[in-house]
């Protein structure tokens, strides 16, 4: 498998057998980091705890809510409260009454997206946040169009690196695992897609670290913009 940033001659994906594209939603395909780490600080408010400082640096960005605060809690030095439902509900509150939102897309996400649509590509998106939280910021960053499932960690009850939520989500695209690739950026992701079969595209400058790149992964990538240029590059080597 490749273990080097776009740019290499080949891509080990043949791109002409692939029918749908999934993605992760936080640190794939939208930074997202400002949100959480509001949201995260005024939980602990909640509990009598000063907020974050701002360039606190969340220890947790590839679980589901409730254990991303608890690990702030734990971080912190604080006793994690025991009902992480509670917990996570607290934390969603604040995250979704965030207006306006600070995320941002990543750079050249809206030209990728777009180009696949052109190619007639399935989209999907296999998120561990809410569906209905994945769903608003899709719509906020206008970048709903075109997807023909959303899935987050509540859809199907259940969370990655289980790989029902993915293998689920190509259900209602209706494309095999052997016909999709997964676009994530964390550990989770990548377990999640080996153990659906699925091949793993990592977003190396998202929210990941060390134990992403060791899982396995049918090629890495920092910018879409370099991504699409050498996709677009290995399509027209083909029709000459």
């Amino acid at each position: 498998m490749c273990q080097q940033e776009v740019g290499v001659q080949q891509l080990p994906v043949e791109w002409s057998e692939v029918k749908a594209w999934v993605f992760d939603l936080d640190g794939t395909l939208l930074d997202s980091r400002p949100d959480i780490l509001a949201a995260a600080s005024l939980t602990l408010v909640d509990y009598d705890h000063p907020p974050l400082p701002q360039n606190y640096q969340l220890p947790n960005l590839h679980g589901m809510a409730g254990e991303l605060v608890r690990d702030v809690f734990v971080e912190r030095g604080y006793a994690a409260p025991v009902d992480l439902v509670r917990l996570r509900a607290e934390f969603e509150a604040h995250y979704a009454a965030q207006n306006p939102s600070q995320a941002r897309l990543y750079d050249g996400v809206p030209e990728w997206l777009e180009w696949a649509r052109s190619q007639g590509i399935a989209l999907g998106i296999c998120t561990n946040k809410l569906e209905r939280l994945a769903r608003d910021g899709m719509q906020q960053l206008d970048i709903a169009a075109g997807f023909g499932a959303i899935t987050g960690s509540d859809t199907y009850g259940v969370g990655k690196p289980s790989p029902e939520p993915l293998l689920r989500t190509l259900e209602v695209l209706g494309v095999a695992p052997a016909e999709a690739v997964f676009f994530g950026d964390t550990h989770a992701d990548a377990a999640c897609a080996q153990a659906a079969g699925v091949r793993f595209a990592w977003h190396s400058t998202g929210y990941g670290d060390a134990r992403a790149q060791a899982l396995p992964q049918a090629l890495r990538y920092a910018r879409y913009a370099e991504l699409m240029k050498q996709v677009q590059a290995v399509q027209v080597e083909r029709m000459l």
